[in-house]
């Protein structure tokens, strides 16, 4: 989830070396004696630690797989950006670091289009009509499968009940950013320290993209013609969250940051607009602590700039890269853990929503087991926002498009630069750096 804004200047390089071909195999993949057990590289990002609860209940579920494998979770680094740096390394060398890599959806462009993925038609083909559509889209660029949905990152609006309910607000009549404004500022008649979101100087590219990805904008049209200084929802976005900073009810503090874990254990954050990953046990229930447990809530996003639905770069998926020394283990763990019923809903041990990723999988009695942190109806909430989902229209430059753009809309929040020239000097490094993103 956590991005770092860095520019990855050699990104169309490797992508050439890619092409190219390589196919330089490691030491580590060489194949496994007779008799021996073979290992499934995972190789994701942040932590391992709930991967690896969740497989020593997954070796019991699964005898079988276990007697001939062993999966092996590896850290790429600390966000996503840094595992997709790390992929078109070990592709263009023809290095083979890992079976199968962690993704958000905004890469799946840029290594789809470059041939670096493999088909996995045989894993989504017979459960494709049954995948609720988002999860569905998640598995797909240009109509074939390239992934494995992991997890779909909905918009939720997460919040104090016990809060919320004593300043006598009630989430469902906060439509749009001034009926956001005004419940931030009762809440703060309650206890000053209060706020709503955090809005630092330096953030994550996600936060601009969620609400980005509800409207009609895109970085680039089909053409390749960059369109931040002639669509308008880039200037709403600015706008809008220049007027929230500017209310007072947004604290300035950086996300992934101690202080921002701080401001959720200290309880200044009552409110926070965020994804549905937000509830995994890592995130808000070890932030906030065992003392706000059952005290948060989820409802629906108010709409800031008239935007409908959205998602948080869709969603995390797991890819085959061409590189991949075991694709049909591979292919056997990413099928038994999130397209079974049984190896998907084992994922409630590790914190993960126990939403259904299937249609059928709607009665089983294990899709309406509670969150173990967040009171309410979660799931349902989950599934208003699933009903409500887009996917920003990334194309293959799309990590580097956001580190780019990202540190402009920054300034542009922070003061340091206008609006206007924010978005017209980001557009010109894009031009400028990147070209025609669908060309390059």
């Amino acid at each position: 989830m956590k991005r770092k804004h860095v520019l990855l200047a050699s990104v169309f390089i490797l992508m050439v070396l890619i092409l190219g071909g390589c196919s330089k195999k490691s030491e580590g993949s060489a194949a496994a004696k007779p008799g021996e057990k073979k290992t499934v590289r995972v190789m994701v990002w942040g932590s391992t630690e709930s991967n690896n609860i969740y497989l020593e209940e997954f070796y019991k579920l699964y005898p079988d797989f276990a007697a001939k494998a062993t999966v092996e979770y590896l850290i790429g680094g600390s966000g996503d950006d840094v595992v997709a740096e790390k992929m078109r390394l070990a592709l263009a060398s023809g290095e083979s670091i890992a079976d199968i890599n962690a993704l958000n959806y905004t890469q799946l462009a840029e290594f789809a289009r470059a041939g670096a993925l493999m088909d996995l038609e045989d894993l989504i083909g017979p459960v494709r009509n049954d995948l609720l559509t988002g999860f569905r889209l998640l598995s797909e660029y240009e109509g074939k499968a390239y992934a494995v949905p992991a997890s779909i990152k909905a918009k939720l609006w997460f919040y104090r009940k016990d809060i919320f309910d004593q300043a006598g607000i009630d989430p469902a009549n906060i439509k749009n950013i001034d009926d956001f404004i005004a419940a931030g500022k009762k809440i703060q008649t309650i206890n000053p320290k209060y706020k709503m979101w955090t809005l630092g100087k330096s953030n994550p590219p996600y936060q601009y993209m969620m609400v980005l990805s509800g409207t009609d904008a895109k970085f680039a049209d089909d053409n390749g013609k960059y369109q931040l200084t002639s669509n308008p929802n880039f200037v709403k976005v600015l706008e809008a969250y220049k007027k929230l900073k500017a209310s007072g009810v947004v604290a300035d503090v950086d996300e992934w940051t101690p202080d921002w874990e701080k401001a959720f254990a200290d309880e200044v954050l009552v409110s926070y607009p965020g994804a549905a990953w937000l509830s995994n046990m890592q995130f808000l229930p070890k932030y906030a602590g065992e003392s706000q447990k059952g005290k948060w809530y989820t409802a629906q996003w108010p709409s800031f700039i008239g935007e409908v639905g959205g998602s948080e770069a869709g969603g995390d998926i797991s890819v085959i890269p061409t590189y991949s020394s075991e694709p049909e283990l591979a292919k056997e763990y990413m099928r038994l853990r999130h397209l079974t019923p049984d190896g998907y809903f084992l994922q409630t041990i590790i914190g993960y929503p126990a939403l259904p990723i299937m249609k059928s999988w709607a009665t089983d009695p294990r899709a309406n087991v509670p969150d173990p942190y967040i009171a309410g109806d979660y799931t349902a909430e989950t599934v208003k926002a699933i009903n409500t989902f887009k996917i920003f229209p990334w194309d293959p430059a799309a990590q580097l498009e956001l580190s780019i753009v990202t540190p402009y809309f920054d300034a542009a929040l922070n003061g340091t630069t206008s609006i206007d020239a924010a978005l017209r000097n980001a557009q010109a490094d894009l031009e400028n750096q990147i070209g025609n993103p669908w060309t390059r």
